[in-house]
C-alpha cells in the first residue's frame, strides 16, 4: 500500500488547524462568559462552539471519523453531544447550563491538545512500529 506523504503531512495541518481554531473558539468563550460580558461577539462564540468544537474534539481522536471529513463530521457530532448532554441533563433534574458548558468546554479543550499531541506524535510511533513489523517478518 503506497500513502503520498504528501498528502497525509497536509491532512495533518489541516487537523491541527481545525483544533487550534476550536481551541480558540472554546477558550474565546469561556472568557467571555467569565466576565460576564455579552454582545455579538459571544454570540458568535457560542454558535461557533455549538457547532464545532465538542464535534471536533471528537473527530481529532478518531482517526477514521477525520478520513470521512475534517469539517463536517464535527458540526453533526456536536449538535448530537450537546443536544445528548442537555437531555440528560434535564432528566437527571440537574439542569446547571453554566456547569454543563464548563463541563463541555473543559472535556473538548483537553481531547483538542491530546489529539493534537497524538497526531504530532503519531508518524514516529506509526514508523517505528512498521520498522519493528518488518525486522519481525524478516527474521521469521
Amino acid at each position: 500500500m503506497v500513502i503520498n506523504q504528501e498528502g497525509a503531512k497536509s491532512a495533518a495541518r489541516l487537523g491541527d488547524v481545525f483544533d487550534f481554531a476550536a481551541i480558540v473558539i472554546a477558550v474565546g468563550l469561556i472568557g467571555q462568559v467569565f466576565e460576564g460580558s455579552s454582545g455579538m461577539l459571544r454570540i458568535v462564540l457560542a454558535l461557533a462552539f455549538a457547532f464545532f468544537v465538542p464535534g471536533r474534539a471528537i473527530v481529532t481522536n478518531w482517526p477514521a471519523m477525520a478520513r470521512w471529513s475534517e469539517f463536517g463530521m464535527p458540526v453533526v457530532l456536536s449538535l448530537a453531544v450537546l443536544t445528548l448532554a442537555a437531555t440528560v441533563a434535564l432528566w437527571a433534574h440537574a439542569w446547571h447550563p453554566l456547569g454543563l458548558f464548563q463541563a463541555e468546554a473543559g472535556l473538548s479543550v483537553v481531547a483538542l491538545g491530546l489529539g493534537m499531541l497524538r497526531r504530532q506524535a503519531g508518524p514516529h510511533e506509526e514508523s517505528a512500529r512498521r520498522a519493528q513489523a518488518g525486522d519481525r517478518s524478516g527474521a521469521s
